[in-house]
């Protein structure tokens, strides 16, 4: 590697406060934001998360809030000739002691530099990366950085951020009550008709999307498969070809009908790589895997996608999306329930366990016929157990 000089160095310091300037038209801040404003610096703290949920300008926000900071893109060209060793220390040696790196995962030996970075203690360090896989194999740092997950943008986030509002997160014990879920309900009532909306766009917060879309979101999937999945395990054209047949096969399912002996019939192969296929999809954010509450039944899982990539998939080959796994994945992606109900044939049963409720959910028209606790539902009805779903979307 080279030795960091004083053009480039330069040459970084300008960028770092044109980037930092500029992010301050955003008012808005996602909800680690205040967090990791207020976090111990006595450890480093790394960001991950998929490709345009807003890590990058989270991070600039953060960078402005100190008195000297220093934003270094780590993928930037003109810098890939010298170890981020060399950056952080060039850089502590001339007074910046607030150093904020993004990207890392894209750097060879990233996290041995920050180890080493850690222990001479000459700044403090906060990195962003989006490939979750390559974060989480340094973890040899783990005793000197905290790791925060950032998840995409919720319902909330998405109102805050496009519409201009100044909605805080609730509680779940606020919808469970009443009183306050009324409350809650006729004052951000006009909101629930950009459900539709957000079901669409929502998740990523990249400029002008409505206009590409749902390309910008096919070009993430596509990153994530060719590069971040790549990093996990050996995959080919062939590999890579089942596995968008599997994406699109989930994206068009109803709720229920996804299931490792379904996509394995689907797609010709065994049920053990369907389950590897699935398994290495949620590891890198694309699907997320929810499983049955009960251990008297079969461990399968029921699959999701992270919004908001089964509305694009289906998009991209004009495929209504089934309302009703809409609906669901909504709730899970918000609620992060701990599990759901299996079905068994010929019976009827509540969907999730949220906290320790019973949670149904569905349309308008939906009927406390399965004993859950509250019905999570379309529209604005918070009268008996009912709480409207669009508030689930304000939880974060």
């Amino acid at each position: 590697m080279f030795i960091m000089d004083d053009e480039t160095f330069s040459k970084i310091a300008v960028n770092s406060s044109k980037q930092i300037a500029a992010v301050k038209q955003f008012a808005s801040h996602r909800y680690l934001f205040d967090s990791l404003k207020s976090a111990s610096d006595k450890f480093y703290h790394g960001i991950y998360g998929i490709r345009g949920i807003g890590k990058t300008v989270m991070m600039l926000q953060l960078a402005a809030l100190r008195e000297k900071p220093l934003y270094i893109s780590a993928d930037a060209k003109y810098l890939l000739k010298y170890d981020i060793y060399d950056i952080v220390n060039y850089a502590a040696d001339r007074g910046y002691q607030d150093v904020f790196i993004d990207e890392i995962h894209t750097r060879v030996g990233w996290a041995s530099d920050l180890k080493t970075l850690y222990d001479e203690g000459n700044a403090k360090v906060l990195f962003t990366g989006s490939s979750s896989i390559e974060i989480q194999k340094g973890t040899d740092i783990s005793r000197r950085a905290i790791m925060h997950e950032l998840r995409p943008a919720s319902f909330r986030e998405y109102l805050n951020i496009k519409k201009g509002t100044r909605i805080g997160p609730v509680k779940a014990e606020e919808l469970f009550n009443g009183d306050t879920r009324e409350k809650l309900a006729t004052k951000h009532s006009k909101w629930a008709t950009f459900l539709g909306e957000y079901y669409k766009y929502g998740g990523v917060l990249y400029e002008g999307i409505e206009a590409e879309y749902p390309k910008t979101v096919m070009n993430t999937l596509d990153k994530m498969i060719t590069v971040d999945l790549a990093s996990l395990r050996e995959i080919d054209t062939n590999a890579i070809n089942n596995i968008y047949k599997l994406l699109y096969e989930v994206a068009s399912s109803g709720p229920y009908e996804a299931s490792y002996s379904n996509v394995a019939s689907y797609l010709g192969i065994s049920k053990t790589t369907s389950i590897k296929f699935i398994d290495s999809l949620s590891k890198i954010g694309i699907l997320m895997q929810l499983y049955p509450c009960k251990g008297n039944f079969r461990k399968e899982p029921k699959i999701f996608f992270r919004t908001p990539f089964r509305s694009a998939l289906n998009s991209s080959t004009g495929v209504k999306t089934d309302i009703g796994a809409m609906r669901e994945e909504f709730f899970v992606n918000h609620a992060e329930p701990k599990c759901y109900f299996k079905t068994n044939r010929g019976e009827k049963t509540p969907d999730f366990m949220f906290r320790d409720k019973i949670v149904e959910v569905g349309g308008t028209g939906k009927r406390d016929y399965q004993s859950a606790d509250f019905l999570a539902v379309d529209g604005l009805s918070f009268t008996g157990n009912n709480i409207p779903l669009f508030l689930f979307g304000l939880l974060y």
